[in-house]
């Protein structure tokens, strides 16, 4: 005979549990309940739990959390998913790597049959492998539970340049990390940048929602062949495809992979997500491959659920004229951030006297003006800027007035170097100008206000905006855009008497009926009780 535990924090949903299925005739003899995360971990400790079926949506620890909390301590527990949320569909395969089962609520009787009867042979097959060796059943799992994280820790390393991936490092890094990658693995980097939320979800629910992104990612693109999905220290999501012989994938291919997962995250998850292709690269060449990367999603303002492959934006570059090969411009970006003005301008005079005893042509100079402009845009978008307020008006690109000869271009070169280092240089560490100027923008468009028309106001792309404004804030904007809302909206309950009705369109709600529920989803009364019980106070 088993034990089950049923979790929700809705009474109906568990007695539906309970009436739902003759559990003494399917061998559980204990049937336990809880309506939270906390009830549920006491339960546990005090009893020998066997399976648990858990909801995912609950208040303070949710479901996937208590899950995590269980395979951790209990990890022979047999868990099923339980969720109201029909938008998880695609994911379901997703979830289940975290889970035996996953069942959308209200559960059909049935199909809850179906599945408690799956449960039971797992149990049976769990009873014989841990008669075979018990000790070492348990450690195998929390081995395999605890390597996803390993290998996502792994790359987040490499990414943040904590470890330096060279040979020596790599196989140090194999038993520390527990990961196996041959120094000469061709790796394909693909970023998979989230532009926009088009249903309002509080952190928890992005949280959740970015969780069954990343595996249907792994579903889509790693079917066939080895890699990971992992998420960077900034919480951007990569596909890191590993290119082994005999296991490569086609640039033809790898497009209809993108566009089948950017209309399938539109359709089934409300999110709107562009693809930023590498090109493959050795493990030791992955940080620069990581940096274009990035930097190609900072500098698509214009366009959503596009494809961008890395090489095709190289191949638009090679029709300007290369740098001199002489140059290392890195170098140079790497003294403009850190505001070495005059080893900047020291390093400008030398190049230009030796460009000076060659033949030079208008070719040259216009490689220079973009290799000075990308700089500048590289740094600006890195810090969070914008490139107009980082180096002032339009005139300042010029390339026309830049590129006539060698001293106008190094008094062009002068002016914006000197210009934004000048602008870091007040700005040090401090963002609060462009957090300061996102809220303004908010506060003047309730009604109509996005996150695009957010980026389009500052300059910036929309996904690298949500993840500026939750570093410096702590607050996704979507949560901060609604709370400004109601804040606004409690004003005009309390000092107008416009009709409820008419604060709703005003705040950009077509739905009366959504409106009231979001309002009292985050006050915890409806807009007519919150007017009834403050309006007159202080008068």
């Amino acid at each position: 005979m088993y034990n089950v535990l049923l979790v929700d924090d809705e009474v109906y949903a568990i007695e539906a549990l309970l009436k739902g299925i003759d559990w003494p005739k399917l061998e559980f003899s204990g049937i336990y309940y809880a309506y939270d995360a906390d009830d549920a971990m006491d339960i546990i400790r005090a009893h020998d739990i066997d399976v648990m079926l858990c909801d995912i949506e609950m208040p303070d620890m949710n479901g996937l959390e208590l899950a995590d909390w269980v395979k951790e301590r209990y990890p022979s527990i047999v868990t099923v998913f339980l969720t109201a949320h029909a938008d998880f569909s695609y994911a379901q395969q997703a979830v289940r790597l975290g889970s035996f089962e996953y069942l959308l609520k209200p559960v059909d009787k049935e199909q809850l049959q179906k599945t408690m009867l799956k449960v039971l042979d797992r149990l049976e097959e769990l009873k014989r492998a841990e008669q075979f060796d018990e000790t070492f059943n348990t450690y195998v799992k929390l081995w395999e539970k605890q390597k996803p994280l390993l290998t996502e820790r792994f790359w987040q390393d490499i990414f943040a340049q904590r470890l330096i991936p060279t040979p020596d490092n790599l196989k140090q890094a194999q038993s520390s990390y527990n990961v196996a990658i041959d120094p000469n693995t061709t790796i394909l980097p693909i970023l998979l940048s989230v532009e926009l939320w088009s249903k309002e979800f509080n952190v928890r629910d992005e949280e959740i929602m970015e969780y069954a992104l990343r595996n249907a990612a792994k579903e889509l693109f790693l079917h066939s062949v080895s890699g990971d999905v992992v998420q960077d220290r900034n919480g951007i999501h990569f596909v890191l495809i590993y290119m082994t012989e005999g296991k490569r994938v086609g640039k033809n291919e790898l497009r209809k992979m993108c566009q089948a997962y950017i209309e399938a995250c539109a359709r089934l998850f409300y999110c709107s997500l562009s693809c930023y292709v590498g090109r493959p690269v050795a493990i030791g060449e992955i940080i620069p491959s990581y940096h274009a990367l990035l930097d190609l999603e900072a500098n698509n303002i214009a366009n959503m659920k596009v494809v961008q492959f890395q090489e095709e934006q190289v191949a638009a570059q090679a029709q300007r004229p290369a740098s001199p090969a002489f140059i290392d411009w890195t170098d140079w970006a790497v003294l403009f951030e850190l505001g070495k003005k005059d080893e900047l301008f020291g390093r400008m005079d030398a190049l230009l006297v030796r460009l000076q005893e060659q033949t030079i042509t208008s070719e040259t100079i216009g490689a220079l003006y973009h290799s000075v402009l990308h700089m500048v845009y590289h740094v600006s978008h890195k810090k969070g800027w914008s490139v107009k307020d980082f180096i002032g008006s339009k005139k300042m690109l010029d390339e026309a007035s830049a590129t006539r000869s060698i001293a106008q271009f190094k008094m062009w070169a002068s002016r914006v170097i000197a210009a934004g280092i000048d602008y870091m240089n007040n700005n040090k560490s401090d963002n609060s100008a462009l957090i300061e100027k996102i809220k303004q923008y908010v506060q003047t468009n309730f009604k109509v206000v996005t996150r695009e028309d957010i980026a389009s106001h500052v300059h910036l792309n929309s996904a690298y905006l949500s993840r500026f404004f939750k570093k410096e804030t702590g607050h996704t904007l979507t949560d901060y855009i609604i709370q400004a809302k109601i804040t606004q909206i409690k004003i005009m309950l309390t000092e107008s008497n416009l009709k409820i009705s008419d604060i709703c369109e005003s705040m950009g709600y077509d739905n009366f009926s959504h409106f009231g529920k979001m309002f009292k989803s985050k006050v915890g009364i409806h807009p007519q009780e919150y007017r009834k019980r403050y309006q007159n106070i202080g008068k």
